[in-house]
């Protein structure tokens, strides 16, 4: 007897180390584009830290000053959530070298602007960094937590304004395995999504297209460009890499770096 319990413990045993071997069944994967978009919004919420990095290309007429070249434009936004902590920098060097840069601690904002928008920001002129403190800001994710089916359905009905997103071949991100989701938008169709974004657009005909790769492990997007036609006024494209939960270090600058 005792022989044959060994052997069934045995036995028992080889059986759950293979299925830990095995691991957790996959989860299916998704095909409706829509459903993929709304979870990927969704997959923000418990978002620590994030890093984006953008590039622009392309370029825009600007009025009474001709068209601007996008091209070598880029930015970066690091963010630390739950401390309130936000690092901006960017380069236009088309635009006479203008660059910038802010700290953001909680309601405490720190700024340096170079070039010719320096003035209109009311910038330091000797490069250092200006202080101000901004009102608190309210409002939050507590919706999104507390009922996410209700959050997923919420932006599904949105998108069920606007023509149909399409779901491209599945593709690698870096070392990710990413769903590629696209939309194509006109100005009448965001218009008719929100009637009071019309006069915002001052009644430029564009055509926007909008591609988003979401890592399927965690449905996070990783890249999302921006393509827009706007005819005689511009064509132009914004690239966005994002990477989350890695360690930062946002801090105010130096004494020395503030302008009295």
């Amino acid at each position: 007897m005792p022989r044959r319990f060994l052997a069934l413990l045995a036995v028992l045993g080889l059986l759950l180390t293979a299925v830990a071997c095995q691991g957790a069944p996959a989860a299916p994967a998704l095909t409706d584009p829509k459903d993929i978009l709304a979870r990927s919004v969704l997959s923000l919420k418990d978002v620590k830290t994030v890093d984006v990095k953008g590039d622009l290309t392309g370029s825009v007429t600007v009025p009474s000053s001709g068209p601007f070249d996008l091209k070598g434009t880029t930015f970066e936004v690091s963010a630390d959530i739950p401390n309130k902590k936000i690092h901006a920098s960017g380069s236009a060097p088309a635009l006479l070298g203008t660059s910038g840069d802010l700290i953001l601690l909680d309601q405490t904002l720190y700024y340096k602007v170079a070039g010719p928008l320096a003035a209109m920001a009311k910038a330091d002129p000797s490069g250092k960094y200006t202080k101000t403190d901004l009102p608190a800001a309210s409002g939050g994710a507590g919706d999104l937590a507390a009922n996410p089916q209700k959050a997923i359905d919420d932006i599904k009905a949105g998108l069920d304004k606007l023509p149909a997103p399409t779901k491209a071949a599945d593709e690698k991100c870096g070392n990710q395995d990413c769903y590629h989701v696209t939309m194509k938008l006109t100005d009448k169709d965001v218009a008719a999504l929100d009637p009071s974004s019309a006069s915002s657009l001052g009644g430029t005909p564009f055509t926007l297209t909008i591609d988003m790769w979401s890592q399927k492990n965690d449905l996070r997007p990783a890249k999302i460009v921006f393509g827009i036609d706007a005819g005689t006024t511009g064509t132009f494209g914004l690239t966005l890499t994002l990477t989350y939960d890695q360690s930062l270090s946002i801090n105010a600058p130096s004494a020395d770096q503030i302008a009295p």
